[in-house]
């Protein structure tokens, strides 16, 4: 046992080379400084005071998160954003170690920067972690006030939200007169004009307001890329460059889109404004820019007076269906779209402790709009993922509710591909393979360019036993989504583990680990993958971890949810877990 030092939240010490200040919560090596947030810091700082001793996840959360009850998956976050910061390798670790179903271990040396003259602290770590605590209990009710309560201020920008989405449907005109006008420049692959549209910036001296300026972008990328002529990049793809200052040219090539829309969104007082600008990618140039301003008044009858004059516009290149869609609203109430807004920046953060945020949030729009579709197709993801990742006391109910809230949605608005998505995914969880076969196709018959479309397709496939079929639609998804997110390597991994391709089953998983370790499905395929490699070390390890961070993960509650209909494909995985030392 390592001798215990007086480490506090008040003086500087050492871990291996490292500086560590908890005063100015940063950590250093060199010209190398680095920032922690506050409950990281304060995990360190745990940790180190029992320098060589395995520390319960019990003793850490009841320390750090003093009086809040919170998910596994807080303090597997914060382990992460440590070895993350210390550049140290869970697995070969030379900082803080993994002990399975125990807890946590610092395992490198630490010593006081000055111990002659360091001076005892009366004060304890409770106490510390009790000040920290309540601050942030206080920002979450700040938080909370301006998410759901904070009526006031939301009346000053609902008509701002309101009439930026008028202003942005505006932009599908001079986008797709430029997109004919030019039309000698078309997608190699599918002979269509492809468009990437980059995040708004929100310029608006208020960061609370990026919700805003972000599902305005991504519901202008469903407008757009429901147009047959128009080949449109998704959301995954081009949210990899938010808030980054980017070389058009470098991001078309990317992307292989010829044309990108850049812009920004401000309001003044009673005014806002938008700036878009539509770039040729091959070589810089602006094919066209525009500024649109609007005010603050009679918004509804704007957007029917520019959804009319869209039809007029686009009436040579639209067909029926086209013209249809792009009139059709979500909703009536500004308000519940600001809330369904909200409520998709928390959900699609995928963790658990947002997720309920994200239910909340739908839960109001629903109220303002009980015919809201895409708020009850959103309601439903949030129970079926609650149920997918073991985060429900009751998953029978939440896959209950799920399918209950996703059928609701379709019966409301049958026009739009999102909901069929959403029904889609649940009826894979349900294990209703033919359903989600149809409904899958449905979506996309609805959007062409949907690339999750081609997503949930491939998954549905790839559940119902047919892994290889599975692996070419998601080649379709990757190739409309070429920035697609970790989540797409994992499902391309499970389709690769059950056509029997191990080698590139485990780049898949480590590539979609390497990129969010809080994966546990993606762990728990890779082990199995690992087994069947002959790797059995490797496997093994990965159990480990998950233990780590999950004591309640068995065999048996993995095998419940798992929805693969193929008996010897499920057989297949659950054999190599319990090879792999899942119990």
């Amino acid at each position: 046992m390592i001798e215990a030092l007086e480490i506090t939240l008040e003086k500087p010490f050492f871990v291996a080379d490292w500086h560590v200040d908890p005063s100015l919560g940063r950590i250093s090596r060199g010209q190398k400084v680095i920032k922690l947030e506050p409950k990281v810091m304060m995990v360190l700082v745990c940790l180190a005071q029992e320098a060589g001793e395995v520390i319960s996840r019990e003793q850490l959360e009841s320390t750090v998160w003093a009086d809040r009850v919170v998910g596994y998956d807080s303090l597997a976050t914060t382990i992460i954003k440590l070895r993350k910061a210390f550049e140290d390798d869970s697995k070969n670790p030379q900082i803080i170690e993994t002990v399975p179903k125990r807890g946590y271990r610092l395992i490198a040396a630490v010593a006081l920067v000055n111990p002659a003259n360091n001076k005892k602290i009366t004060e304890s770590l409770e106490s510390t972690a009790s000040v920290f605590a309540t601050s942030e209990a206080k920002i979450e009710s700040t938080k909370s006030h301006f998410r759901l309560n904070s009526m006031t201020e939301r009346n000053k920008t609902l008509f701002w939200i309101a009439t930026a989405s008028v202003m942005f449907v505006m932009l599908i005109i001079a986008i797709v007169y430029i997109a004919n006008v030019n039309n000698r420049n078309v997608d190699p692959i599918n002979g269509k004009l492809s468009i990437a549209v980059l995040p708004f910036k929100n310029i608006s001296n208020d960061p609370q307001q990026n919700y805003f300026s972000d599902g305005m972008t991504a519901d202008l990328i469903t407008d757009l890329s429901r147009l047959s002529a128009l080949s449109v990049i998704a959301r995954n793809s081009v949210f990899a460059y938010r808030n980054e200052d980017v070389d058009v040219r470098k991001v078309g090539e990317e992307l292989g889109a010829q044309y990108v829309i850049e812009g920004s969104v401000r309001k003044v007082g009673n005014e806002v404004r938008i700036s878009a600008r539509l770039i040729d990618s091959r070589n810089g140039y602006n094919l066209w820019a525009e500024r649109f301003d609007g005010t603050l008044n009679n918004v509804f009858a704007l957007q029917d007076e520019v959804t009319a004059r869209i039809v007029k516009s686009l009436r040579v290149t639209l067909t029926e269906t086209e013209r249809t869609q792009l009139i059709h609203k979500y909703t009536n109430s500004i308000e519940a779209y600001d809330y369904f807004l909200q409520g998709w920046q928390y959900f699609w953060n995928m963790s658990r402790e947002g997720n309920p945020i994200a239910r909340e949030a739908y839960l109001k729009a629903i109220e303002l709009d009980n015919t809201f579709a895409r708020a009850y197709a959103n309601l439903a993801l949030t129970y079926a993922y609650e149920y997918l990742n073991g985060w429900s006391d009751d998953p029978k109910q939440s896959i209950m509710k799920a399918n209950e809230y996703a059928n609701k949605a379709v019966r409301l608005d049958d026009k739009l591909s999102q909901v069929y998505w959403a029904l889609g995914i649940i009826q894979s969880y349900s294990r209703n393979y033919k359903d989600a076969l149809e409904t899958s196709k449905k979506a996309l018959a609805l959007d062409p360019n949907y690339a999750d479309g081609y997503g949930l397709l491939a998954t549905v496939l790839n559940y119902a036993g047919k892994p290889k079929q599975a692996l070419d639609a998601m080649a379709k998804a990757m190739r409309l989504n070429p920035r697609y997110p970790s989540i797409y390597r994992m499902m391309r991994g499970e389709m690769n583990f059950n056509a029997r391709y191990y080698k590139k089953a485990i780049d898949d998983f480590n590539f979609a680990l390497d990129s969010n370790p809080e994966v546990q499905e993606a762990r728990l395929w890779l082990a199995a993958a690992y087994v069947y490699s002959g790797n059995i070390e490797d496997a093994k390890w990965q159990i480990d971890e998950l233990l780590g961070l999950d004591s309640k993960l068995t065999l048996a509650s993995f095998e419940q949810v798992i929805p693969l209909n193929d008996p010897t494909q499920r057989k297949h995985l659950i054999d190599g877990l319990h090879k792999a030392g899942l119990k």
